[in-house]
């Protein structure tokens, strides 16, 4: 029975702890809603073009798609981000969208909506990254807008989403929804646990001091 309420404790103090931010915290995200829907463009508060200003003819460029500029059978809700710009063809990488700012050292969840290109060209690859760290993912061009979780260990830098193949054809594929958020290492995890147990069996005690034990 002792045994039973301590854990029971320390499940309540785990649920209460786990879902502060302080262990577990969003850190970057972006529906890139905040902006008007245009070809070519240069970014908002949170990602942007590179290279800058992201609207120039003859560099690489990412477009931004929705209802008001006619593209909303692109876009997942609201705005979406195509990765494969309007400013011409035969770049590699065809488009990128970069973070404003780096992230530090740690471990990050990178949740993100992925579409393929849904116009019947060439099947994308889109290179995920954190600094030096990246995963590249080739959906078919038909793919519907799938939720996509990867996890990055020990990473820093800017986070980046590129259209490296094939060469720009105007046609990439398509993400919405990113969100980052901040991982504990297993390490913090086995500290929390132990701290709370403890916090389960010192609150055991003091009910077992005031008289309020179990029937």
């Amino acid at each position: 029975m002792k045994l039973k309420i301590a854990l029971a404790a320390a499940a309540s103090a785990g649920f209460m702890t786990l879902s502060q931010p302080t262990f577990a915290a969003v850190v970057l995200q972006d529906n890139f809603d905040s902006s008007a829907a245009i070809l070519n463009w240069p970014g908002d508060s949170v990602f942007q073009s590179i290279p800058q200003p992201g609207n120039v003819p003859g560099q690489p460029s990412v477009d931004l798609v929705g209802a008001s500029n006619g593209f909303g059978n692109l876009a997942f809700s609201g705005n979406s981000v195509d990765l494969d710009g309007s400013t011409g063809n035969g770049f590699s990488p065809a488009g990128t969208l970069q973070s404003i700012n780096q992230l530090a050292l740690g471990n990050y969840s990178v949740q993100f909506m992925l579409a393929g290109n849904l116009r019947n060209a060439a099947a994308d690859t889109t290179r995920v990254s954190i600094g030096s760290q990246f995963f590249d993912l080739t959906p078919a061009n038909n793919q519907p807008y799938t939720l996509m979780t990867l996890v990055f260990n020990n990473a820093s830098g800017f986070l980046s989403f590129s259209d490296i193949a094939p060469p720009a054809d105007q046609q990439g594929n398509l993400i919405d929804d990113v969100v980052v958020t901040s991982v504990p290492e297993a390490s913090t995890w086995a500290m929390l646990l132990v701290g709370f147990a403890g916090v389960g069996f010192a609150a055991y005690r003091r009910r077992s001091q005031n008289g309020l034990r179990p029937a």
